[in-house]
């Protein structure tokens, strides 16, 4: 019952944002670049905040993960299929250059990945996401070898 009521409440959070980032404007949405909208976007997997789902363009937001719906329902249900407080996302290199930003993250849900996110932002706000997350894989020979050799 707990999850349950757990998971209603994420679900109810996530509506009231959603309908918060449709009908308003973030004084923050002003001051901060998108690249670190992007990060802050991809930190609140793991946060939990919802600040961020105000900078997706809720009339606009395509998703190109076809494992992920359109617009911010969409990003709501990703977001509640992942058990509470398991998500893990860690930003290692972040660019952006005119309207896109391009992320480099390592992700733990559902089991360890690396990510390569691409944002296209409108305006100041994400209209489009691609994705490409894969398994980490432990290191090849030729990685092992070479960490032998340079710290003989």
């Amino acid at each position: 019952m707990k999850n349950t009521t757990n998971k209603l409440l994420r679900s109810v959070a996530v509506a009231g944002v959603m309908g918060i980032a449709a009908c308003s404007a973030n004084s923050a949405e002003d001051t901060l670049s998108n690249k670190d909208k992007a990060v802050a976007l991809i930190n609140s997997i793991e946060t939990g905040d919802q600040t961020p789902i105000a900078y997706i363009n809720p009339n606009k937001y395509i998703q190109h993960n076809l494992a992920v719906g359109d617009g911010l329902a969409g990003f709501g249900e990703v977001m509640n299929a992942l058990p509470e407080g398991s998500a893990k996302a860690d930003v290692k290199r972040a660019f952006e250059d005119d309207d896109y930003v391009v992320l480099h993250t390592e992700y733990d849900f559902f089991g360890p990945k690396v990510g390569f996110d691409v944002f296209r932002f409108e305006d100041g706000l994400i209209v489009e996401h691609w994705d490409n997350l894969q398994e980490i894989a432990p290191p090849n020979p030729s990685v092992a070898h070479s960490l032998m050799v340079r710290h003989k």
